[in-house]
């Protein structure tokens, strides 16, 4: 398939893999509704993080490839904040405008020094995990660029390839084409309980850009395979275990 208007389907969207029951967070801003909020720790070398909303803490010590559960919050602004976790000092934080019964996904990346917070909301599902089945999802973590822009840069295409451990690349087509300038959030993928590999090609080639190592996904289980742009143009991944 090799169509960017599956980017409107993928797009910088999030809903629930994993049934928990949300954390409730009342900071008496009812009257603006709520919306339900998880954390995806992409950023390598971290501590264990929390994540802290309107200054309240709503999940705790979420270390690196690994999410927090779902935690409710108040819709309306709200500053979405990252600390070492136990700790009082943010690290960093954005100020998001929180749309009521919504779902979002903060995807936590960069490093240690330089960490970069990167909601992705939707109101519509992006795919329940299948406990038969092994549920992968691509994040791209990209640079949100305006459609409209005259200095927009040209399109990154790549295709993404989910396949066994060394499967020759010529013998299959991609999943999907994304375009790497924008951040996007994939509905499940649904395959076989075993071990499965996610490469990126620059599109149209079997030019490997970037690629996870083995991934051994049990039934039922949810892996979030992140994509990230890294200085000098080249890519890196990581691979999320979703609750």
């Amino acid at each position: 398939m090799r169509n960017f208007g599956i980017l409107a389907a993928l797009g910088a969207g999030l809903t629930l893999a994993a049934c928990s029951t949300p954390t409730d967070l009342n900071n008496g801003n009812g009257n603006q509704g709520t919306a339900q909020v998880r954390m995806l720790n992409a950023a390598p070398g971290t501590p264990a993080l929390d994540l802290v909303v309107g200054g309240k803490v709503v999940a705790t010590a979420v270390t690196f490839e690994q999410s927090s559960a779902l935690a409710s919050m108040p819709g309306g602004t709200q500053t979405l904040a990252i600390r070492r976790s136990g700790q009082t000092v943010n690290l960093v934080s954005r100020s998001i405008e929180i749309t009521p019964n919504a779902k979002y996904t903060l995807v936590v990346s960069g490093t240690l020094a330089s960490l970069a917070l990167t909601p992705s909301m939707t109101t519509v599902d992006t795919g329940l995990a299948k406990s038969d089945r092994a549920n992968i999802r691509i994040i791209n973590i990209g640079a949100e660029v305006s459609v409209d822009s005259s200095h927009a840069p040209a399109p990154v295409p790549l295709d993404v390839y989910v396949t066994a451990p060394g499967a020759d690349l010529g013998t299959v087509s991609p999943a999907f084409v994304l375009d790497a300038r924008y951040s996007t959030y994939s509905s499940l993928l649904y395959f076989d309980v075993g071990s499965w590999v996610v490469r990126f090609t620059t599109s149209g080639t079997k030019t490997v850009v970037a690629s996870t190592g083995t991934i051994a996904i049990g039934a039922g289980e949810v892996r979030a395979v992140t994509l990230q742009r890294i200085s000098g143009g080249g890519f890196t991944t990581s691979v999320v275990a979703e609750q």
